[in-house]
């Protein structure tokens, strides 16, 4: 089949579908999941195709009162500050191009956030590689309606999310990995060692004197246990209905676990060798769980009872002669602590007295 070829070509035709990024435009209301007052958010109210420019300028040059009326009245002088050449007009919500506007503009630094409706949170679009003192911060928002877009400013990152938890306090959010904290003092900590969300390498820190010292202090987890349950739940998958995700709010979720059936078994293992198994039980039924919960207490129970039964000590031959001679804590491996003689003839006298 190497040397065949079409005879003729009966139809032959290119098509080509043009892409075409979502472009911001004029003026868009602010979404109803973003708090309406002290937001730290100013909207421009603009009827072109200007608005990262605009907005741009209007981080640049703050305006006290009302910032968000007539852009061309309020930023129009200072429109040749920046560097658009390369720039598309709208500019596309894209990396490429705030890229080519950070290259434009070598003083700026810029991040562009994205609103999540549902989850009530920020989103990233684009994170800046510039950090210091040096450059001007400039902090932009995207807000989608249908088809369009439209960028504003954000004024105060702490403000937006003030919401984010319960703590009723000023909050502190950092631009380059969206980390929210309740302390200035922990924000302030947290910004050197930042390097943004997807470039976040663990920063070393060498133990100081004192606490360079890390030991285990939980000894009663030492004691072996003989007793072990091994189980098992099985689920089954039941989409949410409408009603059901309308009230959630913070997670979006899809479907929904039931467990349909269970399997457990209970083994005493006092050595690696030697092991019985105590019970075990396997049910399926729209009650799995409850019967499960309930069959678990009554072998929690079971257990307890078993190990609060005294047991008699084993002594095997050389056991006491290494009891009286061992100088150290088998658990801890700590030395035994010497009493004081006064102590200790205390100690004498009560044995004598009881």
């Amino acid at each position: 089949m190497s040397n065949a070829y079409p005879e003729y070509i009966e139809k032959f035709s290119i098509e080509i579908s043009d892409f075409n990024l979502i472009c911001p435009t004029a003026h868009i209301p602010l979404p109803e999941t973003i708090p309406k007052r002290n937001n730290g958010i100013i909207n421009i109210q603009n009827n072109d195709d200007w608005c990262f420019r605009w907005y741009v300028l209007g981080a640049l040059h703050p305006v006290k009162v009302h910032s968000e009326r007539n852009p061309h009245r309020l930023y129009g002088d200072f429109v040749e500050e920046l560097n658009m050449e390369d720039i598309p007009i709208p500019v596309p919500v894209s990396t490429p191009v705030y890229k080519k506007f950070e290259e434009n503009n070598p003083e700026i630094s810029l991040c562009v956030y994205k609103w999540h409706n549902q989850n009530k949170c920020l989103n990233f679009r684009y994170v800046t590689e510039r950090r210091g003192d040096e450059y001007k911060q400039i902090n932009l928002l995207v807000i989608t309606e249908d088809d369009r877009s439209h960028y504003c400013i954000i004024k105060d990152l702490h403000k937006l999310v003030y919401n984010h938890s319960k703590h009723k306090g000023r909050k502190y959010l950092c631009r380059y990995c969206l980390h929210v904290y309740s302390s200035e003092i922990r924000y302030n900590e947290h910004l050197p060692k930042c390097k943004g969300l997807n470039n976040a390498p663990q920063r070393p820190q060498m133990p100081v004197k004192n606490r360079s010292v890390k030991a285990f202090y939980n000894h009663k987890c030492m004691q072996p246990n003989p007793y072990r349950i091994f189980w098992d739940l099985e689920m089954l998958t039941e989409k949410l209905a409408p009603e059901e995700k309308a009230k959630l709010t913070h997670t979006e979720r899809l479907q929904m676990h039931k467990p349909c059936g269970y399997c457990y078994v209970v083994v005493r293992m006092d050595s690696s060798l030697n092991y019985e198994i105590m019970s075990h039980d396997l049910y399926r039924g729209s009650d799995a769980l409850e019967r499960f919960v309930t069959k678990i207490e009554e072998k929690l129970a079971n257990i307890q009872e078993d190990l609060s039964v005294p047991a008699e000590m084993i002594i095997a031959p050389g056991d006491l002669k290494a009891y009286n001679e061992v100088t150290e804590c088998w658990i801890c491996k700590g030395p035994f602590l010497k009493l004081a003689p006064e102590i200790v003839q205390k100690l004498e006298e009560a044995k004598h007295n009881y």
